[in-house]
């Protein structure tokens, strides 16, 4: 029998719905929700910011800017190239341009590419420093995000910013600097580059925000649970745990090295242009486990994290998963999600990886 609805977070009213995967990939027909099992003040706000960052951080930030998935229409829209998120660093993508002859950072939208509205601070061996300018910057702001470069090791400092952009940016760089000089601005444009460099960091928050996906996908798949079984316990407080390292994820998630869907054991089965995602549970063994896969597609080698979330005893073997499949012909959604059906095999899976990796 269930508890009563009471947030498994916390002691308040469960009172809003859940999305086991995040509404910032966009809204799917028929997908599974979590009903009255987290109150709104854990669902929006302790628990929203490890969405967000994950959305917007991760790799899946940069495979949402690429594929052009758009989330919820009134939540703030925010450019990852320019700025971080809940406490998560903006992502960088570095490519030379030769036109320029040094590194820029570059931009993506839809699979467009250019180069980001910035300043680039050369010193004189060569090496660059890079500033992205967003909109609604101030001077303060700007002159304390400059590097820390002395004057007399810059050999020059370019701009590049679009012409209609030149006023304000010009207007702003003079506010933070009154001695800057323009010799040199470089309009960006869509540009092919070859051997980008792409940097993100992944945080406590963004596990954790792995870890809820995956146990609140299962608590869907398994309701005989309410998610407040004392087994749960600890991957409840590692969910909320904002004081961990990010290595103590590698107690909790590790890397799957099957692939979770049958056919995806031969990469040309991925017809192109497809992409989705896949949120699988199990119980296995004793083991209550969950699989969270973002944007399986043609290109893109997804990995596979699978989050150990409590030991049971005298349960069945069970499995359960849904795919997230993007379609284009649906208005009012992203695409649809699919229940998948479970196959017995006589694989032996791999021991997963360690999700944190010691360099």
């Amino acid at each position: 029998m269930k508890e009563a609805a009471v947030c498994i977070y916390c002691p308040e009213p469960a009172n809003s719905l859940e999305h086991p995967l995040p509404a910032a990939f966009g809204e799917f027909a028929d997908a599974p929700y979590l009903d009255d099992r987290v109150c709104k003040a854990c669902n929006n706000t302790r628990l929203g910011v490890l969405d967000e960052q994950f959305a917007r951080c991760g790799p899946e930030g940069f495979l949402r800017r690429h594929y052009g998935v758009r989330g919820r229409l009134h939540h703030e829209a925010v450019n990852p190239f320019y700025r971080g998120s809940a406490g998560g660093q903006r992502l960088e993508f570095k490519a030379y341009d030769e036109q320029i002859g040094t590194e820029v950072l570059i931009e993506c939208e839809g699979g467009v590419y250019r180069q980001v509205r910035q300043l680039i601070f050369v010193e004189k061996s060569g090496t660059a420093h890079h500033l992205p300018i967003r909109e609604g910057t101030t001077p303060e702001q700007l002159r304390a995000a400059y590097p820390q470069v002395a004057a007399e090791d810059l050999a020059e400092v370019r701009l590049l910013c679009d012409d209609d952009e030149r006023p304000w940016v010009e207007a702003l760089i003079s506010a933070a600097s009154p001695k800057a000089r323009f010799g040199w601005t470089e309009t960006p444009g869509t540009t092919v580059y070859d051997g980008a460099v792409g940097t993100v960091v992944m945080t406590n928050r963004y596990f954790r925000a792995v870890a809820k996906i995956g146990f609140h996908y299962f608590l869907t798949q398994f309701p005989e649970y309410c998610g407040h079984e004392s087994a749960f316990s600890d991957i409840r407080e590692f969910i909320l745990d904002e004081a961990s390292t990010v290595d103590r994820a590698n107690t909790f998630i590790g890397k799957r090295q099957l692939p979770l869907l049958v056919n995806m054991l031969d990469p040309r089965a991925r017809p192109a242009g497809w992409r989705g995602h896949v949120l699988a549970a199990e119980v296995k063994d004793g083991t209550c486990l969950a699989h969270v896969q973002m944007f399986v597609s043609e290109d893109w080698p997804a990995p596979i994290y699978t989050v150990r979330l409590a030991k049971m005893t005298g349960v069945a073997n069970r499995a359960a998963g849904h795919l997230y499949v993007y379609r284009d012909d649906r208005p009012n959604y992203a695409g649809d999600a699919c229940r998948l059906g479970t196959t017995p095999t006589n694989i032996v899976a791999p021991p997963l990886t360690p999700a944190i990796q010691s360099s």
